[in-house]
């Protein structure tokens, strides 16, 4: 290495991190200078989410078609084709040729465009996207990065697994997902399950999850009934053994049996098997620039979601459905209530019948078609929160509250043959459903968890509880060891939002300066330091920086324009204008092994 080599280490080797990595290189194809020595930082490279030795009965949240890791030019200041495929292409001209496992390579090929294959096959395609940016000399640490500060002259000096130093000019931080201390509920069922030899999962993503634990035959309860809750359906089912034949479920034995409730009370609705157009006709370009100019704070309760509802009941009626449109009811189907214990469970039966014949019919059913416009309006409504106009108290009430559910319940629900499966399940007498309401408490007296939901007053006395949700974004609450030290040295804050009468509100999320429209080119996804200074040398992308970035949990679509890729190349060039610090040192170099792990040698 000489004088004059910008070293950069991106810390998070997942989607977003390797988006950005790849970023850089081409970018630094495109300038030519300075030269670039890029190192990528993640206990798990490649993404832990994307392991590719789980089970592959864990199915990705987006179509094959739906999924990139390269930007192109549908991205501002990118020119020419992506340098790399899409996951959809991958599949199809690279997967062939890799010696990947039978399974993984029979999945490939067999994967339709609007498909959804499995995570551990889209691991497959992260760690292939890592291979090539190792051959564009990028190095990989297979560590936790667990420390950051900042020498006199600028440099940043990154800790390793709490032993290591890395010493470079700037540093991204491209997370996921942050672990967040238990609650106090949470450590009181710890502490109970402890005590009574009985079984609690907390929240968390179900392939973090111990589900050893849980008997075949016994009764578990399953709290939550998101798209974490289909995870933890397949691992308890068909991940121990049993299988789904022509519509029916064929039991290994070693299955228990959930009792599934929520505060809704009914699992996720599926996506189309044939997705349709979306064509937005009040939600109109003009009404848009109307919200943008709404510099006083719009509310989204208020000013947005009377143009939502109004789009979706236009959708519903061209798509030619008879009956009156009923969004309420389509939101919250139990909230009538009035079933009897025994009759719950077939209620419910009968309206994922009904879901699950929209969501395969062809033409889409006029409740399917809805949840595809709402996903569209989302990604409006994301775009607003990114440029600053929505009130602070409506992001954290109204987006991060309600209107999150809605969305989630009603456009971001499983593939439909989850929903079949789970039907399935519901006839082979291993799902029975606790209502709306449902909830968890300790019963000392009987050692057991106490079960309850708001109708039909039935109780149970169970074992086994899963919490299936999934926790929000919570920097304060974060147990991730160099989030953490950042806060605890003030090189980072809590995001706030401002509110329409001038106050502040305090985040979950990590404070940068925005990518919005009005943010010069370079200036965004700075992490913001305690004194309010933005670094030019320490950047942020990704979940953690919720919610000033809002819906953003997604995979980068091809051709969409994409704010992750947007923002991986206001990254990129903003880091390459950078004027090196660091002197030439001695560097560690890394092997590589197949998973895609990487262990450091001298």
């Amino acid at each position: 290495m000489t004088a004059g080599t910008l070293r950069v280490a991106v810390v998070g080797a997942g989607p977003r991190g390797l988006a950005v990595a790849a970023r850089l290189v081409d970018v630094h194809r495109e300038l030519g200078a300075p030269a670039l020595e890029l190192h990528l930082v993640d206990p798990m490279p490649g993404g832990r989410v994307w392991r590719t030795d789980q089970d592959p009965v864990l199915l990705m949240n987006s179509r094959t078609r739906q999924a990139t890791l390269f930007a192109d030019d549908s991205v501002p200041g990118v020119t020419g084709p992506p340098r790399g495929p899409s996951f959809l292409d991958w599949c199809a001209q690279v997967a062939p040729h890799l010696d990947l496992p039978s399974t993984a390579a029979e999945e490939a090929k067999a994967l339709t465009p609007d498909g959804f294959g499995s995570r551990a096959l889209f691991g497959h395609y992260t760690r292939w996207v890592l291979e090539s940016l190792t051959a564009d000399s990028v190095r990989v640490h297979a560590a936790q990065a667990t420390a950051l500060a900042e020498r006199e002259d600028g440099a940043q000096v990154l800790t390793l697994d709490a032993t290591r130093e890395l010493v470079v000019d700037a540093v991204v931080l491209a997370l996921g997902h942050l672990p967040v201390a238990a609650s106090e509920r949470e450590r009181e069922l710890t502490a109970f399950a402890a005590e009574h030899d009985l079984v609690y999962v907390p929240p968390g993503p179900a392939t973090a999850s111990d589900l050893a634990g849980i008997r075949p035959g016994e009764e578990v309860a399953v709290l939550g009934t998101g798209l974490n809750f289909y995870d933890v359906m397949a691992l308890l089912t068909v991940g121990r053994g049993g299988r789904h034949e022509a519509g029916r479920y064929v039991p290994s034995g070693r299955e228990p049996v959930l009792l599934v409730g929520s505060g809704r009370g009914m699992p996720y609705l599926a996506r189309a098997v044939r997705p349709g157009p979306v064509t937005l006709e009040v939600c109109t370009p003009q009404v848009r620039d109307g919200w943008l100019a709404a510099r006083d704070g719009l509310d989204v309760k208020r000013d947005v979601w009377p143009v939502i509802e109004e789009e979706l009941r236009r959708t519903w009626e061209r798509e030619g459905d008879r009956r009156p449109f009923d969004l309420a009811a389509m939101i919250d189907p139990l909230a009538a209530g009035g079933e009897e214990p025994g009759s719950l469970t077939e209620r419910l039966r009968g309206l994922l019948a009904d879901d699950l014949a929209s969501a395969t019919a062809t033409p889409r059913g006029s409740a399917t078609a809805v949840g595809e416009t709402l996903a569209r309006l989302k990604d409006v409504v994301r775009d607003l929160v990114a440029e600053g106009v929505v009130d602070g108290r409506s992001v954290l009430s109204d987006l991060h509250g309600w209107f999150r559910s809605v969305g989630g319940f009603l456009a971001a629900g499983p593939p439909a043959r989850r929903v079949a499966e789970l039907i399935a399940l519901v006839d082979a007498g291993l799902v029975r459903f606790l209502g709306p309401g449902a909830r968890a408490t300790t019963d000392p007296r009987a050692g057991a968890f106490a079960v309850t939901a708001r109708e039909p007053s039935a109780s149970y006395r169970v074992r086994a509880l899963v919490d299936a949700r999934m926790p929000e974004e919570d920097v304060p609450r974060t147990t991730d060891p160099l989030v953490r030290n950042l806060l605890a040295t003030g090189l980072a804050r809590p995001a706030t939002l401002g509110t329409a009468d001038g106050g502040r509100v305090t985040t979950g999320g990590l404070d940068v300066t925005r990518t919005g429209a009005g943010t010069p080119s370079g200036d965004g996804c700075r992490l913001i330091a305690a004194d309010g200074t933005a670094s030019p040398r320490r950047l942020a992308i990704g979940l953690p920086v919720q919610p000033l970035e809002w819906n953003i949990a997604n995979l980068p679509q091809p051709g969409q324009s994409a704010r992750t890729l947007i923002q991986a190349e206001l990254i990129a060039r903003h880091l390459l204008a950078l004027t090196p610090i660091v002197q030439p040192a001695s560097v560690s170099v890394e092997t590589r092994n197949h998973e895609g792990g990487v262990r450091d040698r001298a």
